[in-house]
């Protein structure tokens, strides 16, 4: 990732992340700020590279950011019910959601033509138990 799309996604991120920690206590409320920061976001990414990105990619891109917010808003409605938990759990949701997005935007646009695909659940499974697995020997 070049300096100026990991600056950029490093702001973005912080700011989605800001703002989760504070709208926190009204549940879902977040959304209405962080998914036109993540949009912003790959808008941003490729108006930089002045290339497009493919169909196939703003799926993905889709998914990465509606699938975030589906994960913010079911951690809100249980974990938001204790005070600083969730608002803590919010904002690094939303940080880790939006770098994501921008680390697949990259690397959507180093390759158009086939484009990879989103992270999926078994993806982080694997990487978390690679982790434990790791860390035991």
């Amino acid at each position: 990732m070049k300096l100026g799309a990991r600056l950029t996604t490093h702001a973005l991120s912080a700011g989605a992340a800001g703002i989760s920690f504070v709208v926190q206590p009204l549940p879902g409320s977040d959304q209405l700020f962080v998914i036109p920061i993540q949009y912003l976001l790959a808008a941003s990414l490729t108006k930089e590279r002045g290339a497009p990105l493919s169909k196939e990619a703003w799926s993905q891109v889709h998914q990465i950011i509606w699938g975030g917010g589906a994960l913010r808003l079911m951690l809100g409605l249980t974990l938001g019910l204790i005070p600083l938990a969730g608002a803590v759990t919010n904002a690094i949701t939303a940080f880790v959601t939006t770098q994501y997005l921008g680390h697949y935007v990259d690397r959507a646009l180093d390759s158009p033509d086939k484009p990879p695909p989103a992270l999926s659940i078994q993806d982080v499974l694997d990487a978390i138990t690679s982790l434990f697995t790791a860390r035991a020997r």
